[in-house]
């Protein structure tokens, strides 16, 4: 069980950091997904978490981000 919520905190934090980047680069969830050659509704469903993105995705999604993968998986404080 502690596992199921560590899982949990970690996809949160994933899905918050890529919300907030794509916010401060004015991307929606269309434009992000063209950058990263994947459809709307994969964007939108793994920022939902209804779908785990694979690690090439994430790497994809940092590069279009322009942002280390690292800056995805950490925790922003404020």
């Amino acid at each position: 069980m502690e596992n199921k919520r560590n899982y949990e905190k970690r996809r949160k934090i994933l899905e918050d950091n890529i919300i907030r980047l794509m916010m401060d680069k004015n991307l929606t969830a269309r434009a992000l997904s063209i950058r990263i050659g994947k459809n709307e509704w994969y964007i939108t469903r793994m920022l939902n978490g209804k779908i785990d993105p694979s690690l090439d995705v994430l790497f994809h999604i940092a590069e279009a981000l322009r942002v280390e993968s690292a800056e995805l998986f950490t925790k922003k404080e404020g």
